[in-house]
C-alpha cells in the first residue's frame, strides 16, 4: 500500500497542500472547521507523515483564560468572541496545556478571580480585556502569574498585549469606500466606549482629514453595539427623518447587520442607497442577503500568538513586556458599489 501523502489529504478535502500542512502541524492559518477535517482526515487515510501519528504533547499544565463582560454589550455569545474563545483553547491544547475559562462582570470578581487563580497552581493566564475599565486594569498590577491581556491596549502596564491592529482594519475599510467613489462617509459608533471602538474611530476621523472630507464627522451616529440595540437605534433615527450618507463603516458587525436591517424595513436598499463596511466578518456576514463586506481579523492568528507569547513569558519573567498586533484585511462582498 502506497504511502499517504499530505496532497492525498488535500484532494481528499479540495483544499490547498499548503493548508493541509498548517492544519497537520497546529499552525494559525487555517480556520478550526477546516482544521478538525483535516485532522479527522489524515487519521481516516492513515497518515503518518507528521506529528499527528505521534503522541499527543504532554501535559504541561493548566492555563487559566479569564473573559471580562463588564457591559454584556460588546463581549457576548457572539461568532466572533466563541471563535476566539475555541482558537486559544484550540493553540493551547497544542501546546500540551488545558484552559479554565472563567467569566467576571466587575471588578470585585476580577479580584476574586485573580486570587482564586494564584492559589490554583495555574501556568500562567490569558486575559480578554475587551471590556477592562480602567479601576479594573489598576487591578490586574497585583498578579503574580505570568499574564497576557488580549485585546486591549494598556499602556504602562507591563503587561504583554495581543491586540487587532484595528487602525489598519478602518483604513483598508474607508480607502476601499473612497475608492468606490464615496466622499460623503458617514460612521455607525458604539454607544458603549471600549479601547478597540476608540481606535477605530479615531483612524476613521484620521482617514477624513488625510482626504480632506471632514464633513464626514457631522454623519456619526451613536447606536447600541448588538444588532437588535442597533436596528432600534438606526429605526428611530429613520423615523426622526434623519438622512444617512452615501456610505458608511461600522465599529462592528452586529452594528451594522442591525442597521442593514432597519434599512430594509424602512425601504433603503444597500448596497444602492446606502454602502456599508462592518468589521469582524464573522460569519453571518457571508450569509445575509446582501452579504456584508468586512474586515476580517483572524482568530486562530490572535489565539496562537497569544497562548506562544503567554508561554514566552513564562519562560522570561523579566524581559521587557511587548504589544504585538493582529494583522487584518478587508473581505468585499456586495454591500457596497461605486457612487454615481
Amino acid at each position: 500500500m502506497e504511502k499517504v501523502t499530505i496532497k492525498d489529504i488535500a484532494d481528499r478535502l479540495n483544499i490547498s497542500p499548503a493548508t493541509v500542512s498548517l492544519a497537520l502541524n497546529g499552525r494559525p492559518g487555517v480556520n478550526l472547521q477546516t482544521a478538525r477535517k483535516v485532522l479527522e482526515t489524515a487519521k481516516d487515510l492513515k497518515y503518518t507523515g507528521s506529528r499527528i501519528s505521534q503522541k499527543s504533547p504532554a501535559n504541561m499544565g493548566t492555563a487559566g483564560f479569564i473573559v471580562c463582560k463588564r457591559y454584556g454589550k460588546v463581549v457576548t455569545d457572539s461568532q466572533f468572541f466563541t471563535a476566539l474563545i475555541s482558537a486559544v483553547e484550540h493553540a493551547a491544547r497544542l501546546k500540551g496545556y488545558t484552559i479554565m475559562l472563567m467569566y467576571c462582570a466587575d471588578e470585585a470578581e476580577l479580584l476574586n478571580t485573580l486570587k482564586l487563580s494564584e492559589n490554583s497552581g495555574l501556568a500562567g493566564l490569558l486575559i480578554l480585556g475587551t471590556e477592562l475599565s480602567e479601576n479594573e486594569i489598576g487591578t490586574l498590577s497585583s498578579i503574580n502569574l505570568p499574564t497576557v491581556i488580549l485585546d486591549c491596549d494598556i499602556f504602562g502596564s507591563g503587561f504583554d498585549t495581543v491586540t487587532i491592529n484595528n487602525e489598519d482594519g478602518i483604513w483598508r475599510g474607508m480607502k476601499y469606500l473612497y475608492d468606490a467613489g464615496h466622499r460623503e462617509i458617514g460612521y455607525l459608533r458604539s454607544s458603549f466606549s471600549i479601547r478597540n471602538f476608540e481606535q477605530r474611530f479615531s483612524a476613521f476621523k484620521n482617514f477624513l482629514n488625510r482626504h480632506n472630507l471632514n464633513s464626514g464627522e457631522r454623519k456619526i451616529f451613536m447606536l447600541e453595539p448588538t444588532v437588535e440595540g442597533a436596528f432600534q437605534d438606526v429605526c428611530e433615527l429613520l423615523r426622526q427623518g434623519i438622512k444617512f450618507p452615501s456610505a458608511i463603516i461600522a465599529d462592528n458587525d452586529l452594528i451594522a447587520l442591525g442597521a442593514m436591517k432597519a434599512f430594509s424595513q424602512f425601504g433603503i436598499k444597500i448596497p444602492d442607497d446606502v454602502s456599508i463596511v462592518g468589521f469582524d466578518d464573522i460569519p453571518m456576514s457571508s450569509v445575509i442577503e446582501p452579504n456584508l463586506t468586512s474586515v476580517y481579523v483572524s482568530c486562530d492568528s490572535f489565539g496562537a500568538a497569544a497562548v506562544d507569547r503567554l508561554l514566552w513569558r513564562k519562560e522570561n519573567p523579566d524581559a521587557t513586556a511587548t504589544r504585538l498586533s493582529i494583522g487584518t484585511k478587508l473581505n468585499i462582498r456586495s454591500s457596497v458599489i461605486r457612487a454615481v
